[in-house]
């Protein structure tokens, strides 16, 4: 697994809470971004199956693994995770941004 930015600005899972259900090209392209960056470059199938433990146990702190296939890029996140993403209502993103600002300063 190749390292993603170990402090990123802001937490992905806020950035793709904010952004589910808006539908447009920018928000998924932005959702996409958000997940890549903390997971870093994206490991050949071969590269990953060696590193299975390493990649499940990133996943269970919070940090997504991508695992690129033939049928495309595989993103290995934990349930608990996926729940968060798919069930708790997020903030805007000019909120997250915000914070993401206050965070800086």
């Amino acid at each position: 697994m190749t390292k993603g930015n170990p402090t990123p600005e802001v937490d992905w899972k806020l950035v793709v809470r904010s952004l589910k259900g808006t539908g447009t090209s920018e928000g998924r392209m932005l959702v996409e971004k958000a997940i890549l960056e903390p997971a870093g470059l994206p490991l050949r199938l071969r590269e990953a199956r060696h590193r299975l433990f390493i990649l499940t146990t990133s996943a269970s702190e919070g940090r997504p693994a991508i695992i690129e296939t033939e049928g495309g890029l595989v993103c290995v996140i934990s349930l608990d995770d996926l729940v968060d993403v798919v069930m708790e209502r997020g903030p805007t993103l000019a909120e997250v941004m915000e914070a993401a600002r206050r965070s800086v300063d």
